[in-house]
């Protein structure tokens, strides 16, 4: 499903270049949950920005779903993204001035015209437990709701990837605990899921967890099974 390939990402000029990600490599199938841990700078959310075809990498190669993500010209790749990945980010992202509803819905708004068969809308919301919010605005919700808002919204296009960016980090311990719990439901559901965090107890529920230290996958292993160490 995701193919990097020796993936290098440097920020800065001359003296104050930072390699942020060096030649780095991973592989992603098909219903994995991957979370992706280490010290901060350490290139987790670079690496989670060109999985999620945001940044475009100095070199290395990138498949994703069989489509060569950097053969892609800039609007077709903001099609792909649309289509094929889902984001859930730490402080939620949500815009003020729109309903939960609208909120929901606004990665269907670029594909008018299309045919696409998506779950409902307040199907999702049930699951969450947060259809009784559908008009309420962002301001009105507590934290764990807002970030179940965002979960709701990286869901409702049906896409084949999600990526979730510290998805706990601005929750408190319980509040986080569920927010995990739904992520798992998701994944035994059969959807991808990336996550990156800082949160140990977040990282122990991936089935392929990372660890990246100095622009580097330092290991990765399946639980159980060791995969490689660098």
């Amino acid at each position: 499903m995701i193919v990097l390939d020796k993936i290098s990402v440097t920020f800065g000029k001359k003296d104050a270049k930072v390699k942020a990600l060096n030649e780095v490599s991973l592989s992603v199938s098909e219903g994995e949950l991957v979370t992706i841990t280490g010290r901060s700078g350490c290139g987790k959310t670079t690496l989670l920005n060109v999985i999620g075809t945001i940044l475009r990498p100095d070199s290395g190669t990138y498949e994703l779903c069989g489509t060569d993500v950097y053969a892609q010209s800039d609007k077709k790749l903001a099609q792909l993204r649309n289509r094929k990945i889902g984001f859930v980010v730490q402080h939620f992202a949500l815009i003020d001035n729109k309903t939960v509803y609208d909120n929901v819905m606004l990665p269907l708004k670029y594909r008018k015209g299309e045919n696409i068969s998506v779950r409902k809308e307040t199907d999702i919301l049930e699951k969450l437990e947060i259809s009784d919010k559908k008009r309420a605005y962002p301001n009105e919700l507590s934290g764990g709701q807002r970030q179940r808002v965002a979960i709701a919204r990286a869901l409702i296009s049906d896409p084949d990837v999600i990526i979730a960016d510290e998805p706990t980090g601005a929750l408190d311990e319980k509040t986080g605990e569920k927010i995990m719990d739904i992520l798992k439901d998701i994944n035994k559901q059969g959807k991808t899921i990336i996550i990156v965090t800082h949160d140990p107890n977040l990282a122990e529920i991936g089935t392929k967890r990372v660890f990246m230290n100095d622009g580097k996958i330092e290991k990765s292993f399946f639980v159980g099974h060791l995969l490689d160490r660098g």
